[in-house]
């Protein structure tokens, strides 16, 4: 059996190695590739780096611990295997790698917080300019509907206008074949059909309709207020939007930093730990 481990234990060693440098070299392939975009490195952009980063950012922590699995599986196979000096030896570029992986995850912490926030900001003042467009559009509408309600030719076709509608509408209501096959019409926009069943179930909100209808200030006013009060809810799913997803990248990242540099110093320093073993065997 001890003869039959031996004669795979290349196979098997060699295969776990295999496996690590292709994680790590498809990470750091992917790493590069996103490092040179196309457009412009705005913003959004970076954020976008980062995100992609961190999300493959697990892959190399794999491919290390199959290097590592590797490595201790040839160790342990083979105890008088002559170790080559550290800087020649893939074992140390792939801690020192990891190193410097730790560092760069925990460097993006505070820049990619830095351009969430600033996207933030920069899609709040693109909400609020909007908003103030259309806000000034609606106030310039009930300024013109003012001043039309000053002329009496204006006020009196308003209600005959709302007349016609009422009795229609009432017609409609009381004949309920017409009704059925009103509701029941393609024909029919479905904002009407939902008009019609609030009048049939409730008559008083026929006149509540009529009355809004009416007085265009009134319900400009009532439109300028749904506006308002969606600005608000965009600004609010704005800034909520710019928390999580810097609460999610700074924990990824933090957590993915602490593995790297967990293996990569405490590799290192059993690496040169094993190194001044061999130097001094006497002392040992």
């Amino acid at each position: 059996m001890k003869a039959i481990n031996n004669s795979q234990s290349p196979f098997i060693t060699q295969t776990l190695k295999l496996v690590g440098v292709v994680l790590i070299l498809s990470f750091l392939l992917d790493f590069v590739i996103l490092a040179f975009p196309a457009g412009e490195r705005d913003a959004l952009w970076q954020i976008g780096f980062a995100t992609a980063t961190v999300d493959r950012g697990i892959t190399p922590i794999i491919g290390l611990a199959f290097l590592m699995v590797g490595y201790w599986f040839e160790r342990s196979n083979n105890n008088t295997l002559t170790q080559p000096p550290s800087w020649l030896s893939l074992k140390f570029w792939a801690l020192l790698l990891s190193s410097l992986l730790g560092l760069l995850f925990l460097v993006m912490i505070p820049l990619h917080i830095n351009n969430v926030n600033s996207e933030s900001v920069r899609a709040v003042e693109r909400i609020n300019e909007n908003s103030s467009q259309e806000e000034a559009k609606l106030q310039n509408e009930i300024s013109q509907a003012q001043a039309q309600l000053g002329d009496p030719n204006v006020r009196t076709k308003l209600e005959s206008d709302k007349n016609k509608f009422k009795t229609q509408v009432t017609a409609l209501l009381q004949n309920e074949q017409q009704f059925n096959q009103a509701i029941n019409s393609d024909r029919t926009p479905e904002n009407e059909k939902k008009l019609l069943r609030q009048f049939k179930a409730n008559p008083n909100a026929l006149e509540d309709f009529l009355a809004q209808q009416s007085d265009p200030v009134a319900l400009g006013s009532k439109r300028l207020a749904q506006l308002q009060t969606q600005k608000q809810k965009l600004i609010n799913q704005a800034k909520q939007e710019s928390l999580q997803s810097s609460i999610r990248m700074t924990v990824r990242s933090l957590l993915i930093s602490i593995a790297y540099i967990f293996i990569g110093w405490m590799g290192l320093r059993s690496l040169l730990s094993a190194k001044k073993s061999q130097q001094n065997p006497s002392e040992t």
